[in-house]
């Protein structure tokens, strides 16, 4: 049981330490409007293809406190990606931790 205890911890000590860690970019101020009108389409088929998606991602120790987080949809994935390395690294060393 104190095995699982500590693998819940690190798994969410995982999880959360890159949203933590991570502070959005600063937006810079919008420009006049563009000189060519294809840049600002070529924009909007950059923003379609990976759209910005915010979830509310809970603080570890409360039940009441979230945080709203803001990523495009690849960066999601990748944070995801890294969550899962990160889980299935943990239990292959616990596979090998002597039980004691």
């Amino acid at each position: 049981m104190h095995m699982l205890t500590r693998l819940a911890a690190a798994s969410l000590a995982f999880a959360a330490a890159p949203v933590l860690a991570s502070a959005p970019a600063p937006q810079a101020a919008p420009a006049a409007a563009p000189a060519v009108a294809g840049t600002a389409v070529a924009q909007n088929d950059i923003e379609k293809k990976d759209p910005m998606i915010c979830e509310r991602v809970t603080e570890i120790g409360s039940r009441l406190r979230a945080k709203k987080v803001c990523m495009t949809k690849s960066q999601w994935e990748e944070q995801r990606r890294g969550d899962r390395s990160n889980i299935e690294r943990s239990q292959v060393q616990r596979g090998m931790d002597p039980v004691g």
